[in-house]
């Protein structure tokens, strides 16, 4: 078996907007080195000062350089058939795989990583990048941060991972099964087989205990898989991969308490690659007032300073949907709730049929009481109520509690419990953290859930 231990300098940490500034190759046979290859390359865009600092390459060295296309050929026929083998291998491989696409190349080379196998092979580091590596083994690199510099050291940390290899890591490593290549360089496998394939929100951690990503997921091992899978390895993707050193879970019971929790997490650990629920504002809302005819009317717009909406959503569509719905649900006109610009009837054939309010053949005193049901409906969230869903087995349920239009929190209960009074249930509910996100969250799931079962107290 033929191994090609590869190291690459770039522009950037990006695949998709960078470029390679220099290659290095190493083909080995597991014991000795059998070739090499090494070139500066063109990257065809400027090379910050930031990373010629770091890697001593400028713009004036790569000038007459050649471009990427240039050498691809000889590079790809180099790289076919043999072991992809790099230190945090999937940064390496993504940017090769990106340059090879762009010229109709098809490359896909099973691969390893000498950070993951490090881990396993020679644990207790303290440190497992490359630098770090070296000097705990007692080497010192030569032209670090230059592409042959690192590739002569990552072969020779290889050789030893080779002959350290009691248990079989590498040979598990190249079973396609295993997915060891598409894992996270500092996430010990363990962690994902353990993972239920259940309901719930999933933490990712960093090495020094944060919480770096929260989210939620129907399946918990498949999800946090998803994270790791496919081919798009930007540097915003290989930066939190590299981060990522530990997994925990919480299960839940239903969406609606996934939805909670998963809430609940972001805005307790803030974490830093979580980009929604951070400083979201309900800027969508629906209005409602009645016309020069005397017509109970909604509107859909933008929620001001100085104007109170009935209820506020995140988006435009979201409030549009909830419109609908109520249009659906109590028989009202497509036109009196912002649902069609044009002048005029409904469009029955696009909008489905009205009682023909909108022709004034029926009068403000019967749409009304329709329109004025609508708004009580939606407007039901703002009252103390419970909401019950599936528990984790058929003997109980769950119950989250709002009161006078706050989010108390919510607990599991026995099915059999019978609920008058707020005071009912306090006992078996877990306080929550009220904010506009939770609002949306529970406002969501009342107003575009059928099935929702809520009850006013």
């Amino acid at each position: 078996m033929v191994y090609a231990i590869v190291d690459i300098e770039t522009t950037g940490g990006s695949s998709k907007t960078h470029r390679i500034t220099e290659v290095a190759v190493i083909l080995h046979d597991g014991i000795n080195e059998v070739g090499r290859y090494e070139t500066l390359i063109n990257p065809e865009q400027l090379i910050h000062r930031s990373i010629t600092s770091l890697t001593g390459i400028s713009n004036e060295m790569v000038a007459n350089a050649p471009v990427f296309s240039d050498i691809a050929e000889n590079l790809y026929e180099m790289l076919s058939g043999v072991v992809f083998v790099a230190h945090n291998v999937n940064f390496d491989y993504g940017f090769l795989r990106t340059h090879f696409s762009e010229i109709g190349l098809k490359w896909n080379p099973k691969r390893l990583c000498t950070v993951r196998l490090s881990r396993k092979i020679i644990p207790g580091l303290y440190s497992y990048s490359l630098g770090k590596i070296a000097q705990q083994l007692g080497y010192q690199i030569e032209h670090r941060h230059r592409a042959m510099g690192d590739c002569q050291f990552t072969a020779i940390l290889f050789e030893k991972l080779i002959r350290d290899d009691k248990e079989g890591h590498v040979a598990f490593a190249l079973n396609q099964r295993s997915k060891e290549a598409t894992l996270p360089p500092n996430l010990p496998r363990e962690v994902i087989i353990g993972l239920p394939e259940t309901l719930g929100v999933y933490m990712f951690y960093d090495n020094t205990g944060k919480v770096i990503y929260a989210g939620k997921a129907n399946n918990l091992k498949h999800r946090v898989s998803e994270h790791f899978r496919g081919n798009t390895h930007t540097g915003y993707k290989s930066r939190f991969a590299e981060k990522i050193v530990d997994v925990k879970w919480i299960e839940c019971p239903n969406e609606l308490i996934t939805l909670l929790v998963e809430a609940r997490e972001i805005k307790k650990h803030w974490p830093p690659y979580n980009r929604l629920m951070k400083r979201v504002t309900l800027n969508w809302g629906i209005f409602t007032y009645k016309d020069q005819n005397n017509y109970g009317r909604f509107s859909i717009g933008r929620v001001g300073k100085w104007t109170k909406p009935i209820v506020s959503f995140r988006s435009q569509f979201e409030a549009r949907e909830v419109v609908m719905k109520l249009r659906d649900q109590f028989v009202l006109c497509a036109r009196y709730c912002d649902l069609q610009e044009q002048d005029g009837p409904c469009f029955e054939d696009v909008h489905g049929s009205c009682n023909k309010a909108c022709a004034k053949e029926e009068s403000f005193h019967v749409y009304n009481e329709r329109h004025q049901a609508a708004v009580e409906h939606l407007t039901k969230t703002e009252g103390t109520m419970i909401i019950r869903d599936a528990g984790f087995t058929e003997d109980e349920e769950t119950l989250v509690l709002v009161e006078n239009g706050r989010y108390k929190g919510y607990g599991v209960v026995p099915k059999s419990l019978k609920v008058k009074k707020v005071e009912d249930v306090l006992d078996f509910i877990e306080t929550g953290y009220d904010d506009q996100d939770i609002q949306s969250i529970i406002r969501s799931h009342i107003h575009r859930n059928k099935k929702a079962r809520v009850t006013i107290l």
